[in-house]
């Protein structure tokens, strides 16, 4: 009996062994950790770099002959480069409107404009003054004042031929009238307003003659193909090399009240700290007398002022004023 039970513990022991080898275990699957993620990081809003400028791109705009400008681009563009101490290059334009659309384009930097052509440039997003020009005040005789403190403030002046009848504004009815364009601060914004507060009417009372310079309007009265013109006071001097007798033959008749400099202006992208340098250059550079030289043959400038937008809100008023006219 005891043999035969321990025959079957044994048989027992086989059929358990073999049944727990057959079944499979079961086993915890290992738990999966998630892949670690960066940490998600919101973005603060970072102010936009100025504008990078590697070589500063400046542009002379030509109120005279533009050959006679090209001949002080080159040395004008050394001393900016020895000023500022980076590549410069100076470029004589075609007109203001070319030099406004360049500098909105971020082609050009630095513009020279006048003082209408700043108000069009600033209130379209083109350019900031930084400087005014300053000059010495002219007298009838265009003679300049050199006794007196410079001033940053010029006079639009009317002329016409020696033996004309034109002496005041109201004998300019039925004329013909030459201007350096119809967007120049002292060709036409100021006349045309000076014309207005004498009564005439601009547009109907007188004929425009747009002769594309202050200097070809002077050489229109010289020729008697127009019968006045108005300009910068006094822009006669600009052909008295080529016409020596053109204060015999061209008449100072009268000037119009002080309009503001022109300007030196630059992008509005530009940092406040390349401004600065910018402008402290240029008021560094006609401290020397070869400096202050280039701007005379340039625009008769004398020196420079710091300059701020305001000072030329007189000329938007009077842009506002015409806006009723037709040209």
């Amino acid at each position: 009996m005891k043999r035969f039970l321990s025959i079957a513990i044994v048989v027992l022991l086989i059929f358990t062994l073999a049944a727990c080898k057959n079944e499979a275990p079961e086993v915890e699957a290992p738990e999966v950790q998630p892949e670690a993620q960066e940490p998600v990081v919101q973005e603060e809003e970072v102010e936009a770099p100025g504008l990078v400028i590697e070589t500063l791109k400046v542009q002379i705009t030509p109120s005279k002959d533009a050959a006679r400008l090209d001949a002080q681009r080159k040395p004008l563009q050394d001393m900016l480069e020895a000023e500022l101490g980076m590549p410069v290059e100076v470029s004589v334009g075609t007109d203001y409107s070319a030099t406004i659309e360049a500098m909105r384009s971020n082609q050009i930097h630095v513009g020279f404009l006048a003082p209408t052509q700043y108000v069009l440039a600033h209130d379209q997003g083109a350019a900031d003054v930084i400087l005014k020009s300053l000059r010495y005040e002219v007298d009838e005789n265009g003679e300049k004042q050199y006794d007196s403190e410079l001033v940053d403030s010029f006079r639009s002046q009317l002329v016409t031929g020696v033996d004309s009848d034109i002496n005041s504004v109201e004998d300019l009815k039925g004329k013909t009238i030459a201007v350096a364009s119809f967007s120049s601060t002292s060709g036409f914004v100021w006349p045309a307003n000076l014309l207005a507060d004498a009564g005439l009417d601009p547009q109907a009372d007188v004929e425009w003659v747009n002769v594309g310079g202050h200097d070809k309007a002077i050489q229109a009265v010289y020729n008697g193909e127009v019968d006045a013109a108005f300009t910068f006071k006094d822009a006669r001097y600009v052909l008295l090399g080529e016409l020596p007798d053109v204060y015999d033959k061209v008449r100072f008749v009268l000037d119009t009240e002080p309009i503001p400099n022109d300007t030196i202006s630059v992008v509005p992208g530009m940092d406040q700290e390349l401004r600065d340098r910018i402008a402290d250059a240029f008021i560094n550079i006609v401290k020397d007398e070869e400096g202050l030289n280039v701007f005379r043959l340039i625009y008769e400038w004398e020196g420079f002022s710091k300059a701020q937008d305001s000072d030329y809100d007189i000329v938007r008023t009077y842009l506002k004023r015409q806006e009723e006219w037709d040209f």
